[in-house]
């Protein structure tokens, strides 16, 4: 797909793009692990990248043999603590917010508590005008619902708008919506995951890109 033009609006992912929370959330889902006498490495972390807290938590159940309910509180329970102690905004991003000169907003596979929680512990609340969370759609990431809600609020239709993601899975729900996709990656990715990919928020790339 081809960048809009001109760019009326842009839908940022949050976490491992904006804040650098993907190590607490990292913290808890390796207790989740090793409290249970099992490996968590980079297979793993790569396996949870990107997904709701529900689909992490619904792995996991899988993998130790226990119900879901349980493993989802216990998950839950543990990143809360993280995020609390741990988030802080990633390189680029708050100049990058700062200097934005088309409307924007948040579109997060994260639940609303957390995703709140995460905003203000990295201080960027203030720079966050609209922000939708997993909480408020149908289905998570992968699913487009996220980002389609996110063009709905900000008044532009998804091809006038550009996706902004860190993930596999956050690329694979922007496209669905019908958005232009640029990735900053923080895992393993694809040349055809994105319309652009770039190293990190800085890159002049994707400034142009985003107007």
């Amino acid at each position: 797909m081809q960048r809009p033009d001109p760019v009326r609006a842009v839908v940022f992912d949050f976490d491992g793009l904006l804040a650098d929370t993907e190590k607490p959330w990292g913290v808890a889902e390796s207790a989740m692990f090793t409290t249970r006498g099992l490996h968590y490495g980079e297979a793993e972390r790569n396996l949870f990248l990107g997904a709701a807290a529900a689909d992490a938590a619904a792995i996991m159940a899988d993998r130790f043999g226990e119900p879901r309910p349980d493993v989802l509180a216990e998950f839950i329970a543990r990143a809360r603590q993280q995020l609390s102690a741990d988030s802080e905004p990633m390189p680029g991003a708050v100049a990058m917010l700062s200097g934005m000169r088309v409307p924007y907003a948040i579109a997060s596979n994260t639940q609303r508590d957390l995703l709140d929680l995460s905003l203000a512990a990295s201080g960027l609340d203030a720079l966050v005008p609209l922000s939708v969370s997993s909480s408020e759609v149908a289905a998570p990431k992968p699913a487009p619902d996220v980002y389609l809600r996110a063009c709905e609020l900000l008044g532009v239709a998804p091809s006038d708008a550009v996706a902004v993601e860190d993930s596999r899975t956050g690329a694979a729900a922007a496209r669905a919506a019908g958005l232009a996709v640029v990735m900053v990656p923080s895992g393993p990715y694809q040349p055809g995951d994105a319309d652009l990919i770039v190293n990190s928020l800085a890159d002049p790339a994707l400034a142009g890109w985003l107007g």
